[in-house]
């Protein structure tokens, strides 16, 4: 496999994300597969983190991405099954997903024994009504937090 990084310096405006002081193009190239262009924002500034450190980088923190937060979305919800294919509709899923796994992370650190806890777990413990008002939050056309 190989991979090469394009970098340059740019401001949050630019790329409408917080903090962001650098973005980089990342292409990687396997034999037998297609091409992968990825796109990558740091908040490191150009002289701390040159084109090459952020390769290693790279390189090194994938396999804890892949087995961390992609393997946790894709378990809890079937993320590589998903059948979105509108990009909006693709990216309030996703930010939806990471916010559950976020709530999921944090309601669990409050539990007794959270190493045996799982996203079901928290999903039931939610229970039945407060998925109901999620829903209705999420698809009303003017949504209230107040109850109907």
């Amino acid at each position: 496999m190989s991979r090469s990084i394009r970098t340059q310096a740019v401001c949050p405006e630019q790329v409408c994300f917080p903090l962001a002081a650098q973005a980089a193009r990342l292409l990687r190239q396997a034999e037998g597969r297609k091409d992968e262009n990825i796109c990558l924002i740091t908040s490191a500034q150009p002289e701390k983190l040159d084109a090459r450190k952020w390769l290693e980088f790279n390189r090194a923190g994938f396999g804890g991405i892949e087995n961390g937060l992609h393997q946790r979305l894709d378990v809890s919800h079937n993320d590589d099954r998903c059948r979105i294919r509108h990009p909006y509709a693709m990216l309030v899923a996703g930010l939806f997903r990471r916010i559950s796994n976020s709530l999921f992370m944090e309601w669990r650190t409050h539990q007794p024994h959270p190493e045996y806890l799982t996203t079901t777990n928290f999903q039931a413990a939610m229970g039945e009504d407060h998925c109901k008002a999620a829903l209705r939050l999420l698809f009303a056309k003017r949504p209230s937090l107040k109850p109907p």
